[in-house]
């Protein structure tokens, strides 16, 4: 598991130099205030480095409530999502809207092609189970994936398929 953290830094100056220190989320307020001799609550810190990957949502002003916020919040994903994050939020806003959408995304962890999506789909379709396995054989499947892939939003990444909402 990766480990989330960011470096911040107190903003007065003690005795000639600025106090920084990193933190791993979720960030104890107790901790924060020793470490830099400021109050968590206050606006007396920025956030100066970050090794998060929702990195993009935090700004040097982001407050130590927040942080810890989108922790819990990215924490609660599904580990597939967390896993192809990156590639997913190509798609979505913000982690807040992925966060709201991740019981309506189906992964297909097993499949490798849109074909594979299409072949699935139709396994569990009770109407093309009753076909006779003479018709199916003729089946294009890389059609009809196509058709999917056309109609409906999908990402591939390296842990299988997307489907979005």
């Amino acid at each position: 598991m990766q480990e989330l953290r960011v470096q911040i830094e107190a903003i007065p100056i003690t005795e000639g130099d600025r106090l920084s220190a990193w933190f791993t989320l979720p960030i104890a307020e107790e901790l924060f205030s020793e470490s830099l001799g400021v109050d968590a609550e206050s606006n007396d810190y920025r956030i100066t480095e970050k090794e998060l990957p929702f990195a993009e949502e935090v700004d040097e002003d982001t407050t130590v409530d927040r942080l810890n916020d989108f922790y819990y919040t990215y924490e609660s994903l599904p580990a597939d999502l967390k896993e192809d994050y990156g590639e997913l939020m190509c798609h979505f806003t913000s982690l807040e809207e992925l966060h709201q959408h991740r019981h309506d995304i189906i992964h297909y962890s097993w499949c490798k092609n849109m074909a594979d999506v299409a072949k699935h789909l139709l396994d569990n379709d009770p109407a093309f189970t009753e076909l006779d396995e003479r018709l199916v054989r003729y089946f294009d499947f890389e059609a009809y994936g196509q058709y999917l892939d056309d109609n409906g939003k999908f990402i591939e990444t390296e842990h299988g398929i997307y489907e979005l909402p």
